[in-house]
């Protein structure tokens, strides 16, 4: 994969900078499979893009109503789990509709993870969108912590990561490579899926 202001797919993120580092590393990380896909993350400045995208659903959802007109035809979601304390795929949805983007399909990727495949339309310019639920129960922190085998309580909803990200600073940072690698297997998902439905 290569990043380029010439992809059909957006990267958005959903969550603050720790996501973002840590999606980017296993991007980066794995970069030599799937050379044909051509990836764009909207914060790099390219494509004259000048909207912010803020935290939660709605900012990207907000995003990406005013970014389709004009560019992608795939959108990447990344975001936590807390952000949707309803089902997820209703919250999806819900909240789309409430920007004017209309759902048809949806499918759910992989069993193991909360992955989703949304077909989608504005009007008449059609388009997919990829949510990657981040976090086992509430948010990526909570997802590292399980990989290095560390003992984490469930805590669910608005607010929970900051519980998760108090125990994260206590661990040290040698496992989160081996959290990188079992990050990318999900998001490989959705790659495969790109690569199939754009033949």
């Amino acid at each position: 994969m290569k990043f380029s202001s010439n992809a059909t797919t957006e990267i958005v993120f959903g969550d603050g900078s720790f996501d973002r580092e840590i999606v980017r590393n296993a991007l980066e990380k794995n970069k030599d499979k799937y050379c044909e896909l051509l990836l764009f993350i909207p914060e790099s400045g390219a494509k004259g893009k000048s909207l912010p995208i803020g935290i939660g659903i709605e900012s990207v959802l907000k995003f990406v109503k005013n970014d389709v007109k004009r560019f992608s035809l795939n959108y990447i979601i990344f975001i936590d789990k807390e952000h949707c304390t309803l089902d997820y795929v209703e919250c999806v949805k819900e909240t789309a509709k409430d920007y004017g983007i209309y759902t048809s399909d949806v499918i759910k990727l992989n069993n193991e993870y909360d992955i989703y495949r949304f077909s989608c339309s504005v009007g008449s310019k059609k388009f997919r969108m990829y949510f990657v639920f981040l976090g086992y129960y509430c948010c990526i922190e909570d997802f590292i912590l399980k990989i290095c085998n560390e003992q984490i309580k469930e805590f669910r909803g608005r607010g929970c990561c900051q519980e998760y990200k108090k125990e994260l600073k206590k661990i040290k940072d040698n496992c989160i490579e081996k959290a990188i690698d079992e990050l990318f297997k999900e998001i490989e998902n959705v790659l495969k899926d790109i690569r199939q439905t754009s033949k």
